[in-house]
């Protein structure tokens, strides 16, 4: 029988996932293989050099040194093309922290952070960061460092991003302002938003690469990877857009799945972009459900109001261009309860700088708003919160100067990580392809979810992206996997409602479901 747990503390949550990972998990043709190079190649594993994860903050020279020989890099040789691997190479970096006991070795764990566009290398590192440190005299403790003794960690770099061949999108043309406030959606500043997408879209697809980032390039990588590395199967764990990764993997190669964790999941049977409409209501619950009865529970310590409604009749109230601000900057809070205090945070301080706008002659006389923040009491129990808050204020107001005072239309360009997202989103699958239908869809997020609706809606270069350029495959090959799932109730970026039904389609998985959190990405779970 299909069964959810609903652990009441963190214990059961991190030993199922332990237990999860650390349990038993040619054709004979006579025509020339074209891909016989490939599965013939062996990995030249090296010591890595010291910038290989590059801005990533954890690169901690001590973990390095810790590990030594255990941690090394290597690249993957693929076909740029799986359906035409004459054509041309990509390369696919890749981090392995050796299992610490190779004589209880079971096998290799493979992590994806998600995105489309996330540079997983680091994720070698994150279950040494997380249970290196583990006591072994605990049940739980031990069942974190057996994995640290018996499976190899990879972490890599998908096609298209980090050390790996990297794919980026850029044309002369100019991105035009568009105001992202909701109260804004008039024809004119969607129409410069439509132009921005569209011209996303001409830069990307002229790029050659673009059409083979995907995720059916990057499942078959991985199945390569699986391959060279003499695996009889493959352990995977992926979060958020790492779910559909592994889902597709599972899909096309369901004989090669051994111990396979799902983090946060996406529908596999719907499609991103229903997704990508879910997220803005998903992040307004968050906002509705939790943080705001949070802020009306320490009224004291956030000075928002004593209720929800009195809270949100203030947010309401904002000038355009601070609610605009907030449409840029909250959905970015939604995704983990450490940044919960930012968020109210953010609202009090929105709060502030709208009253000063509104109090100078000239909002864009930077001397004349630095005073009328220092007169404005934001907590006036509290000296220490007051001054966090103000300087949350100030920072608000170098936003504003920066999109509705001093904003400069440059070039688009898009990095290896945005180029990525959007080839990889745009090409697997179906979208919404009518300008018009689009805005529609628009203007319904920012009624629904005012203060969320703005990257998930207003930024689509999927609109002129054209037909998905691929087939995704069936659910029906993974559904006989045990699986296991873990999702947090108010997830607000891989909303619950989603995964559920992705979830009542897996007969033989199971799932962890964490009640009355928001954390997305759940395991290890940051609670001791």
């Amino acid at each position: 029988m299909k069964k959810n747990f609903y652990p009441s503390g963190t214990w059961l949550a991190t030993a199922a996932l332990a237990a999860s990972l650390v349990a038993c998990g040619g054709d004979g043709s006579s025509t020339p293989d074209p891909l016989q190079s490939y599965r013939n190649q062996t990995l030249q594993w090296a010591a890595c050099d010291a910038t290989i994860l590059g801005d990533t903050e954890e690169a901690t020279r001590e973990d390095w040194a810790a590990l030594g020989d255990r941690l090394q890099c290597s690249t993957l040789r693929a076909p740029m093309d799986w359906a035409k691997p004459e054509r041309s190479d990509v390369f696919v970096s890749v981090m392995r922290v050796a299992a610490a006991d190779p004589t209880q070795r079971r096998g290799a764990l493979l992590f994806n952070p998600g995105g489309p566009g996330g540079d997983g290398l680091w994720m070698a590192l994150d279950l040494f960061w997380a249970f290196s440190g583990s006591n072994p005299q605990s049940t739980q403790g031990a069942l974190q460092l057996r994995l640290l003794d018996n499976y190899d960690m990879l972490g890599f770099s998908p096609r298209g991003v980090g050390a790996s061949t990297r794919l980026g999108c850029g044309t002369n043309e100019r991105k035009r302002f568009v105001d992202p406030s909701p109260l804004q959606l008039t024809d004119a500043n969607l129409a410069n938003a439509a132009y921005n997408d569209r011209k996303t879209a001409e830069a990307c697809l002229k790029n050659p690469l673009t059409a083979h980032i995907t995720t059916d390039a990057t499942a078959r990588d991985m199945d390569l990877l699986r391959e060279v590395l003499g695996e009889d199967q493959l352990n995977y764990l992926g979060y958020s857009y790492g779910t559909w990764l592994g889902s597709w993997y599972a899909s096309l190669f369901p004989d090669k799945v051994g111990r396979m964790v799902l983090d946060s999941s996406i529908d596999f049977t719907g499609s991103q972009e229903h997704n990508a409409l879910a997220m803005p209501a998903a992040r307004q619950q968050v906002h509705d459900k939790v943080l705001l009865p949070y802020a009306t529970r320490h009224n004291h310590y956030f000075d928002l109001g004593t209720s929800t409604a009195d809270i949100n009749a203030q947010l309401h109230a904002l000038s355009s261009p601070v609610q605009g601000l907030l449409s840029l900057t909250l959905g970015n809070l939604t995704y983990s309860r450490d940044q919960a205090n930012a968020y109210l945070d953010t609202l009090r301080a929105a709060l502030g700088l709208d009253q000063g706008l509104r109090t100078v002659a000239d909002p864009a006389n930077e001397a004349a708003m630095q005073t009328a923040l220092q007169q404005q009491v934001f907590n006036a129990g509290d000296s220490a919160r007051d001054q966090t808050v103000r300087t949350r204020a100030s920072e608000l107001y170098a936003e504003y100067r920066s999109l509705y005072v001093t904003f400069e239309p440059s070039s688009i360009h898009l990095g290896d990580m945005y180029a990525t997202y959007w080839a990889v989103r745009c090409s697997d699958g179906p979208a919404t392809t009518d300008p018009e239908a689009w805005k529609a869809h628009v203007r319904r997020s920012a009624l629904a979810a005012p203060w969320h609706f703005f990257d998930a809606t207003l930024d689509n270069a999927c609109v002129y992206w054209g037909p998905p350029r691929i087939a995704k495959p069936a659910v029906a090959a993974m559904q006989r996997l045990d699986i296991l799932m873990v999702q947090s109730q108010y997830d607000a970026a891989t909303p619950t409602a989603s995964a559920n039904r992705f979830f009542a389609q897996l007969p033989n998985a199971r799932r962890v479901v964490v009640p009355g959190e928001f954390q997305h990405g759940v395991f290890p779970y940051a609670d001791t």
